[in-house]
């Protein structure tokens, strides 16, 4: 693939879906580029993303350098600038993509807030792989219907969202052991469990075992244990007519002012308040807690 950009342009300006501007592929040895957040005339999104070399980012006063697989999103228009400095003495090659729409603004100050500006990504990183597969498609002129786009984009900014927030990337196999943990505390969640229990289950070592159950599911095991507990709570509580406090003892709580505490925290309500909740207009007999 050319190293070069490809721009898009959309007869219905009022539309609301997301849509991209531009997306390409680029170097740059030259101090002429630089790019103030407040002299552009326009409004949308940037996201660029370092392939070697570095180059620089002033955001709210602060700098940042921006070196090889580091990105950094900004809004047109803000209060940055982000420049290539001759200091650095290699090339500034990037790729990067610009867009527009409402809610793309909303994603971009959810990242830039939970975030920061600047990003690190691994070149094999979901979102990464994704832009370039966008350049392909945008290449061999498969990239044209603005509804295909406006859902690239959006899976691209989703992708996006689940590193930062931690979470693995989507389509990445779990491996056996954590499987093996999972299917384990799912049949024993009503009994008292530790630590130990649930890594021997999985074959492991605890240390080890934390690690990759963490890495596989952006959760402590702990954590996973308690959501397992409260999703079956929730189905009790709406299901069957057993007081709170012999729901809190058939799903592992040592008592129920404490299940309700988790209850409440991880629900936003209070196991009475949830049960008496009977309103919903779709009401679900399964929830699944993220």
């Amino acid at each position: 693939m050319l190293r070069t950009n490809y721009g898009f342009r959309y007869s219905d300006q009022s539309n609301p879906l997301m849509a991209i501007r531009t997306i390409g592929w680029e170097s740059t040895v030259n101090e002429s580029y630089s790019w103030n957040g407040l002299a552009r005339d326009d409004k949308f999104v940037v996201f660029q993303y370092t392939l070697s070399g570095e180059g620089h980012l002033v955001y709210d006063g602060k700098h940042y350098t921006v070196p090889k697989n580091h990105g950094f999103f900004v809004r047109i228009p803000g209060n940055h600038q982000y420049y290539y400095s001759s200091e650095s003495k290699t090339p500034w090659e990037f790729i990067f993509l610009t867009a527009t729409g409402t809610h793309v603004f909303a994603h971009w100050n959810e990242i830039i807030e939970t975030n920061g500006p600047v990003i690190s990504l691994k070149p094999n990183a979901q979102p990464i792989a994704m832009l370039w597969e966008m350049m392909q498609s945008a290449n061999e002129k498969t990239l044209q219907d603005k509804y295909d786009i406006s859902v690239r984009l959006y899976e691209w900014i989703v992708a996006c969202h689940r590193i930062i927030d931690g979470k693995p990337e989507a389509g990445q196999p779990v491996p056996a052991s954590v499987s093996a943990a999972i299917k384990f505390m799912e049949g024993q969640y009503h009994r008292f469990l530790t630590l130990e229990e649930i890594a021997e289950a999985a074959g492991t070592s605890k240390y080890h075992f934390c690690r990759l159950f963490v890495k596989s599911t952006g959760v402590t095991p702990i954590h996973q244990l308690t959501k397992i507990r409260i999703e079956e709570a929730s189905k009790l509580l709406r299901q069957t007519n057993q007081s709170v406090a012999a729901i809190a003892a058939a799903t592992g709580f040592d008592n129920s002012s404490y299940f309700g505490k988790v209850f409440r925290r991880m629900m936003g309500d209070s196991p009475q308040q949830f049960r008496d909740n009977t309103g919903d207009d779709i009401p679900a007999n399964h929830l699944f807690i993220d």
